[in-house]
Order: C-alpha cells, then sequence, then structure tokens
C-alpha cells in the first residue's frame, strides 16, 4: 500500500529542528594577600537543549493493474484504486524535548613549599550540578564537598590524600551521604643518592595507592528503598456475586537501610626511564573490589514472601552481591633514532581476573553456584556428541529440554545423576569476556625518516569466548533460510564427521541451548591500523601561505587472525559477536594554509 515514490512526493514531510545553548563563565582570584599560596576558582555553566519534528502527513492513493491478454499482448484493461490522495493542511509537532544542565564548582587552592623541602599543597572543593529531561520526574543531581591533602619531601617521598563527601537522593534519609578517602604514597628512587646520577635510570618512581569509593551507579531508581504497593494489576475478588474488585498487592518490600555500593580499590605502580628516555615504562598491580551491589534476595526471606499469582512480594532491595577483579597493566616504549631513522616501538597490556565473591543464591547442588566462577562467566549444559539412534535414546537419560528427541540431537551430561537431563545440569564452561578479555594486548611501531612516516598498531584479545547463539544464522529450524554452516549438520551419512545437530522443521529446543557445543574461543590477533604519509616541502609552499601538505594512506582491520571467521570479534555484545569484518583503506590530501 506504500511505496518509495510515494513516500517521496506525496506522502508530506517531516522537519527535525535541534537547538542548543551554552553557556560558562569563571572568576579566578588570587588570595597571595591572605595567605601566601592561596587562590580561589569558581565555575557556573548552563547546557540547554530544545528539539522537536514538524510534519505534514498525507495519504496518497495506489493502483493496482488488471491484465488481459489481447491479440497476443498482454495490456492493462483496468485498475484498482486503494486509498485516498488526502492533504489534511494540519501541521504535527512531535518528539519534543527539553534538556538541561546546570553547573557550578568553587574551590580553594593552596601550594607552598617551606625551607626548600617540604612542599604542601591542598584543595578545598565543592561542586554540584543537575540535569533535568523531558518526561522524566525526579531531576538527575550530583552534589560533591572534596579535599585533596600533598605532601612532599626533597621530591623523594610523597604522600597524598584525597576525600569526597558523596550525596544522593536515591537513599532513604540517614543514608543519603558518604565519605569515600583514598591515599597514595610515593618514592622516587631515581633522586636517591645512590641512584641521581645513574647512567642507566633516568627517572624511578615507586607508589601505592588504597581508596574506598562510595556511588549509587548500580541503584537503578528512586525510591528504591521504599515499599511498593499496586492495584491495577492486582487479582480480582469480591465480597458478594458479580461484584468483582482488584486487590492491593505488595510489589517490593522497604529497606531504609539501603545504602551505597562500595569500590574498595587497592594498586602498586611502578614508573621508569632508562638510558635517556630510550626505555619508558608504567607497571601496576590492582585488586578491587564492588561490594554491596544492589539485589532483590531470594534467599534471605522466607518463600512465602513472593507469590507468582497474584504476582505480589514483600522481598526488598538489599545490598549483598560482591564482586572482586584483579591483575596488572603495563605499558613499555623503545625510542631509538638510527642514522637519520626516529623508530618507536611500543607494547600495551592488561591482564585480569573476575570473581563473583557474595551471591545471593541458593542451588541443590554445589557445581550450580555461581560464586568463586568469573564474573562474565558462560553457563551451559555439558556435551557429549549426539544420539545415535533410538537405542541411545532409551538408554539414556530422559531429555527435558523441549521437544522430541530423535538420532542427531544433541546429548548432555547428567550433572547430578538423577536420569533427568534440565537446567539443573548447567555448568561453568567459560569466561565469556565481556567486561574485557582476560588478556588484552596493543603493539604499535613508528619510523619516521625526512618527510615520510610509517605507523603499524596491532590489537589483540585473549581467552575470551562467545556463545554462537544466534537464531538467525546458527539456531534455525523450520522454514528459516539456512546459513553456510548448517552444511556441517547431522545426516545418517555425515554423522561421523557432523559438527552441529540435525536440521528440524519443529525447531526443537532441546538442540539450541546453551551448551558446551556453543562456545567458540573469541581470542583474536589483528593488524589494526597501518599508515603511510609524507610530508611535502616545496618552495612555492611559502609563497601562497601553505602551511602544510601531506598525502598519505591509511588501512584498518587489514588483516584478523581469529576462529570466528564469520564474526567481527571486537562486535561481542553480551558475548554474541554480530558483524562480519570490517576492512576499509583510505588515501587522502591534507592542507593547511
Amino acid at each position: 500500500m506504500t511505496n518509495v515514490f510515494g513516500d517521496y512526493y506525496a506522502s508530506g514531510y517531516s522537519k527535525a529542528t535541534d537547538r542548543s545553548f551554552q553557556f560558562d563563565a569563571g572568576v579566578n582570584i588570587g588570595l597571595d594577600k591572605v595567605l601566601k599560596g592561596l587562590s580561589f576558582h569558581t565555575r557556573f555553566s548552563v547546557d540547554y537543549s530544545t528539539a522537536y519534528i514538524t510534519s505534514y502527513n498525507n495519504s496518497y492513493a495506489t493502483y493496482a493493474p488488471t491484465w488481459s491478454n489481447n491479440g497476443g499482448k498482454d495490456i492493462i484493461v483496468g485498475l484498482t484504486k486503494y486509498n485516498e490522495d488526502k492533504k489534511s493542511g494540519v501541521q504535527n509537532i512531535s518528539g519534543s524535548s527539553d534538556n538541561q544542565t546546570v553547573l557550578f564548582s568553587g574551590q580553594f587552592d593552596y601550594e607552598n613549599t617551606f625551607n626548600d623541602d617540604h612542599h604542601l599543597a591542598a584543595m578545598l572543593i565543592a561542586s554540584g550540578y543537575q540535569q533535568s529531561y523531558s518526561g522524566e520526574y525526579h531531576k538527575t543531581s550530583n552534589v560533591n564537598l572534596g579535599m585533596q591533602l600533598g605532601y612532599n619531601f626533597r621530591n623523594k617521598y610523597y604522600a597524598d590524600f584525597g576525600g569526597a563527601v558523596i550525596h544522593s537522593a536515591k537513599l532513604a534519609p540517614g543514608h543519603r551521604n558518604a565519605f569515600s578517602p583514598s591515599l597514595t604514597l610515593g618514592w622516587k628512587l631515581s633522586n636517591e643518592s645512590f641512584l641521581e646520577n645513574s647512567p642507566v635510570v633516568d627517572e624511578l618512581m615507586l607508589s601505592v595507592s588504597g581508596s574506598i569509593l562510595n556511588t549509587d551507579l548500580g541503584i537503578d531508581n528512586y525510591y528504591m528503598y521504599d515499599g511498593y504497593y499496586n492495584q491495577s494489576d492486582g487479582a480480582w475478588w469480591g465480597w458478594r456475586e458479580s461484584v468483582s474488585l482488584h486487590s492491593t498487592n505488595s510489589k517490593q518490600g522497604a529497606n531504609e537501610d539501603l545504602s551505597f555500593i562500595k569500590r574498595k580499590e587497592l594498586s602498586v605502580n611502578l614508573k621508569t626511564s632508562l638510558w635517556n628516555r630510550m626505555i619508558t615504562a608504567d607497571a601496576s598491580f590492582f585488586v578491587n573490589s564492588i561490594e554491596g551491589k544492589i539485589v532483590t534476595s531470594t534467599t534471605q526471606y522466607p518463600e512465602y514472601f513472593f507469590t507468582y499469582y497474584p504476582t505480589a512480594s514483600f522481598r526488598p532491595y538489599i545490598n549483598y552481591d560482591n564482586d572482586r577483579r584483579m591483575g596488572f597493566d603495563f605499558n613499555v616504549n623503545y625510542n631509538k633514532r638510527f642514522g637519520k631513522v626516529d623508530f618507536t616501538a611500543g607494547v600495551t597490556g592488561t591482564y585480569y581476573t573476575t570473581k563473583a565473591t557474595k551471591r545471593d543464591e541458593l542451588y541443590q547442588d554445589k557445581y550450580q553456584y555461581r560464586k568463586g566462577y568469573a564474573v562474565d562467566g558462560i553457563w551451559g549444559l555439558q556435551c557429549i556428541g549426539f544420539f545415535k539412534d533410538e537405542q541411545d535414546i532409551i538408554d539414556s537419560p530422559e531429555q527435558r529440554l523441549g521437544g522430541t528427541i530423535r538420532p542427531g540431537d544433541l546429548k548432555y551430561v547428567d550433572q547430578n545423576n538423577d536420569g533427568i537431563i534440565d537446567d539443573k545440569d548447567q555448568v561453568y564452561l567459560a569466561r565469556g569476556g565481556w567486561y574485557g578479555a582476560p588478556l588484552a594486548l596493543g603493539i604499535n611501531l613508528t619510523a619516521k625518516w625526512k618527510g615520510l612516516t610509517f605507523f603499524v598498531l596491532g590489537t589483540g584479545e585473549f581467552g575470551g569466548h562467545a556463545m554462537k547463539n544466534n537464531e538467525s544464522y546458527y539456531w534455525i529450524s523450520g522454514e528459516d533460510k539456512y546459513s553456510a554452516v548448517v552444511r556441517g549438520r547431522w545426516t545418517p551419512e555425515t554423522a561421523a564427521t557432523a559438527k552441529l545437530p540435525r536440521a528440524t522443521i519443529d525447531g526443537v529446543k532441546n538442540n539450541y541451548r546453551d551448551s558446551e557445543l556453543w562456545v567458540k574461543d573469541a581470542s583474536y590477533l589483528r593488524l589494526k591500523n597501518i599508515e603511510i604519509g609524507y610530508n611535502f616541502r616545496l618552495p612555492f609552499m611559502p609563497k601562497i601561505g601553505m602551511e602544510k601538505m601531506r598525502v598519505f594512506m591509511t588501512g584498518y582491520n587489514l588483516l584478523t587472525f581469529d576462529k570466528l571467521k564469520i564474526s567481527d570479534p571486537e562486535s561481542m555484545s553480551s558475548g554474541v559477536p554480530q558483524y562480519p569484518v570490517m576492512r576499509v583503506i583510505n588515501f587522502g590530501l591534507n592542507v593547511s594554509f
């Protein structure tokens, strides 16, 4: 009933209008006459934007021809009209929004040195912002009071203390404020007498940092601490026949002790420069713990606090789940001049592990607990091949995952030996890596000779896994368009070499479950970027005011080594690669006057 030509010429038009206004102002005041090294700074900002769409929405007629054969020729003998050509002349306004951010901050700074040995720096900061959005009752507000005290002795020994008082209206009165402290201790070994004149060490700094950050990120809504009752979807009941009313049901229990989520972190850091900056390196070991994540507990309260029909719950939100991340990152660079060639090479990497250290869970079997496993773990059934024949099906545990089991379907391990295959047989399979692969690496090389520059960047991630559960490509059945991978499906003739279960017309659910068969190593090594450029220095350039002229060629994603093949390993969303690899080559000219 519609087509692209009608939409272009007859359906009207729409116009989107966006307006933005930004205002920033600041005042800096030196207060040396009051106290040497004292100053005051304040800032005020407004960011305001509006948007709306105006449109004329017209309808148009379409026609279907009636064909007939006359004298051996096909001709149109009639037209069937659908819809009408209508122009209302009414301008419609939709999609209107008004958003605003207002920010204010003020701070006192103090910096001074005593007796050439003691250096003291301090800051006292008050800041806050408020954001309002169309259609949202609550404004997003953030208010902080922070301080920082820094001290170093002879640029050798350092101590830095920071703290912030934060406030959140998402918590109940009495729990809306918290103090977040941090402390760093540093030792600059390169300024010590035993390294001060070293021909090898230019700079060497060792530091240790610890902090406790309170945050309301993860507390998604206001009033999560309050009890919530609802009548509109309650059960129907009545005191007498023919009269029914909705019951009022509890949807959420109250917990006025709900508090901030805490991030506790400890890190040890090393920074160095060697052989007149020929080698520079940074390394850090870190461990952090996210504690008191918000959950609706199913194990801390009696089962009768929740009912399925009518749906009702007295279970409150509580601070309970904890996650831990531990690892190290590093960055090493090599800088050297070989004749007229400037050469730089660098490698950057991060390795870390995740662990669920506390979970609100209760299972019958120990292997089902998520505690102690990776936060981004992939859980599923352990696959042990395909059913060979009907006798194999009879001799195996009963599959209660859906559908009629036939030869060529997947068979799974009965983890609890109850003679039944169901969701209770799921186990930890692998680490997904959608919160970051266990090991991420980047390698870069740069060479410069006269006006010529050559740059190479390689990236890689290792140890992550993906679940091949894309229903339009791997999990297909019935009238779906089959992908090329289904050529490896099970058939009686290919039973010995099959890689995928049988093709079905009924969408059997037994095969399409998260299981070991669908887990794939998502590690990859990629030639991410190559760039070759040349800067011209020609006699005519200064005469015409040309400052720079550069030609270049760049290539992205030119080469990838991975086991996913059909998908881009960098496009993982919830562990599922989404898109094919896109290779791009650019040729360009850059001229500036």
